[in-house]
């Protein structure tokens, strides 16, 4: 609901689905659907977005209490991140071109859809790519809640009573709370659980 350039919330349940503790539905803008066209930044807000249930559990349980429900998200988030940079232009140091989809299947390990013709120098980079967009997502993820935790605590609490609200009691939640949409375009400061020293 912060996050300018994307989708607004539908509706946000806890009930359990599947291996998710909780979902949150989008209503996807019609013109954007209709034209299949997704700007760089629609797409960095919609990675952002989907580290939103990981982030607040670690907020609100600690990083060592944080489950394995988000392993999708992170699936989702990766996939996008590596189309950005392999099939959409994307990339800072390689530049615009397709470096995926462009081969059959996978052999001898190469990975689906990658380009055979891509040197292991060009795959390291496209991995540092995906993970520096990322682990930028997840900053402004966090710095946005974290910015607004008593939003995060009016929507749980909302949740708690309820199992599910509509995307308009979600936006009224939010707005009372005084929540500005959220622009920066990375939050360098805040930390990510689980990396290297």
């Amino acid at each position: 609901a912060l996050m300018p350039e994307y989708d607004d919330v539908a509706k946000i349940s806890i009930i359990p689905r599947g291996g998710a503790g909780g979902l949150t539905f989008f209503a996807p803008d019609e013109m954007r659907l209709e034209s299949g066209l997704y700007s760089r930044s629609y797409l960095e807000n919609q990675m952002a977005v989907a580290l939103g249930g990981r982030i607040a559990e670690e907020l609100i349980f600690g990083e060592d209490d944080i489950t394995t429900g988000a392993s999708n998200d992170f699936m989702q988030v990766s996939r996008t991140a590596r189309m950005m940079i392999t099939q959409m232009g994307f990339s800072k140091r390689i530049g615009q071109v397709a470096l995926a989809g462009q081969s059959g299947p996978a052999f001898l390990g190469a990975q689906m859809g990658q380009s055979e013709a891509m040197s292991q120098e060009t795959m390291n980079i496209v991995d540092e790519e995906v993970k520096e967009l990322v682990e930028i997502a997840y900053r402004r993820a966090k710095d946005l809640m974290v910015t607004n935790m008593e939003a995060l605590h009016k929507i749980a609490e909302a949740l708690l009573e309820k199992e599910t609200i509509d995307g308009q009691e979600a936006a009224q939640l939010i707005m009372a709370t005084g929540a500005k949409p959220y622009r920066k375009p990375d939050a360098p400061g805040v930390t990510i659980p689980y990396q290297p020293a």
